[in-house]
């Protein structure tokens, strides 16, 4: 018997009901931040501590082909780890996800990682108006230069060891963007967690 038209339109809507996850908010496992606990020869495992990088994880397990992690719902979830060349020197360690895509970062979305891709995730920026845009490039331009985020602050001084040359560059970009911006003002504050990922 075939699904009745009401119900079945019912299932269409709510599968883009709700809201697409940002990716800047969701956390995830990075392969090149796990890849000198890689173990070089098969047959070797290795069981890094990651309760403070990954505190949603129960334990993470790394082989030379496979990364293996269990969250704390008891969930496992096995991706395989393949090394392609890229004309550079060293291969690069990149995951493959259940869709056969490969990816560097794997994002958590009700317990189960996946790449952007099957969670539908969007970059913060693609939230945002030309304005919008302007000052979330000019906030994380703030951060490369070592201050705070916010437009308001002053911009941070040259950092020793730092190149004047690269600082100068730098600085005039934030001021041209912040120029560009005006003293226009918005409506909602930019949240502090979607700069995470850029603090060293």
């Amino acid at each position: 018997m075939s699904m009745p038209w009401q119900l079945a339109k019912s299932n269409r809507r709510s599968r883009h009901s709700e809201p697409r996850p940002t990716i800047e908010l969701m956390p995830s496992i990075n392969i090149n931040e796990l890849r000198h606990v890689i173990p070089r020869y098969h047959g070797q495992v290795n069981e890094p501590d990651v309760s403070f990088k990954y505190p949603e994880l129960a334990y993470l397990r790394l082989s030379a082909s496979t990364l293996e992690i269990m969250g704390r719902s008891g969930h496992v979830q096995r991706f395989r780890i393949v090394w392609i060349r890229t004309g550079f020197g060293r291969h690069r360690a990149v995951l493959v996800c259940s869709c056969g895509c490969g990816a560097t970062r794997l994002f958590a979305r009700y317990g189960a990682y996946a790449c952007n891709a099957c969670h539908r995730a969007v970059h913060m920026c693609q939230r945002q108006s030309s304005g919008g845009r302007k000052r979330l490039r000019a906030c994380k331009l703030r951060l490369d230069l070592g201050g705070w985020p916010d437009v308001n602050e002053a911009l941070a001084s040259r950092a020793k060891g730092r190149h004047r040359r690269a600082y100068q560059r730098l600085r005039g970009q934030v001021q041209a963007l912040e120029t560009a911006i005006g003293s226009k003002r918005f409506r909602k504050p930019l949240d502090m967690r979607i700069f995470a990922y850029c603090v060293r």
